[in-house]
């Protein structure tokens, strides 16, 4: 099985996938980074790291809700003059406990970093990303407040940028809709199975997932709270 990096701008359904990697034996690290409601599986290390990534090199921007495209190189630049032993000895240690995965929001700004530290041919990356709406829906609902256009232009620019990184550089990866997971489960599952050699399927989607199967997560009722939600909050938008 090859090790596993998840690129994502996060709120996108990469929980679910670690979490399945997790069950079929992928170390997440010696600890996890808990939400209040769920684990996110982001090895804590790896976390902590691109935190330090980010303040090491003076970058101060709001991520989580903004996005610009200088962002990588303003990160990705100066992260070249920063000390390289705390980076090797972290890859080393994943490389004790293989197969490992990372998944970190983070990384979207900090892959370009990391990559000088791994060996891309015992590596292969999955992406995932949400239909605008059910992102939409998801990010209001945790009062994260901005237009739909706003929203779709956020989690496309990173989309595009994480794409872009993988094929400049010829990396191996499977993009997932993460509607097509509960959508079309055994079919994004086989994709996943091949490019990483992992054997999750249904019986490993079945005992980590909480939700219903062949529907989307958010229905009328949601999108009615979230622009209600919305409405609420007008005046403070992103737009």
């Amino acid at each position: 099985m090859k090790n596993v990096i998840i690129l994502t701008g996060g709120l996108a359904g990469s929980s679910v996938l670690t979490s399945m990697f997790h069950k079929v034996g992928y170390w997440v690290g010696d600890s996890t980074k808990q939400k209040h409601d769920y684990n996110t599986w982001e090895n804590a290390d790896l976390v902590d790291l691109n935190n330090q990534i980010i303040r090491d090199v003076g970058f101060t921007d709001d991520w989580t809700m903004n996005f610009h495209p200088d962002f990588v190189t303003r990160v990705s630049g100066p992260a070249a003059n920063l000390d390289p032993a705390p980076f090797e000895a972290f890859v080393q240690k994943c490389s004790e406990h293989p197969p490992w995965i990372w998944k970190d929001p983070r990384l979207w700004l900090t892959i370009r970093h990391w990559i000088r530290f791994l060996d891309p041919s015992n590596v292969c990356f999955v992406t995932i990303k949400r239909e605008h709406l059910q992102s939409w829906i998801s990010t209001t609902l945790r009062r994260q407040i901005q237009t739909m256009d706003y929203a779709a232009r956020y989690d496309d620019g990173i989309h595009e940028t994480i794409l872009e990184f993988l094929q400049e550089r010829g990396l191996p990866y499977y993009d997932i809709l993460y509607e097509d997971l509960l959508m079309q489960p055994e079919r994004v599952l086989q994709g996943i199975s091949d490019i990483s050699g992992a054997p999750v399927n249904m019986d490993v989607f079945r005992a980590v997932f909480r939700g219903r199967l062949h529907q989307k997560q958010h229905g009328l009722k949601s999108f009615l709270h979230a622009s209600a939600i919305y409405l609420k909050n007008y005046g403070e938008r992103y737009r």
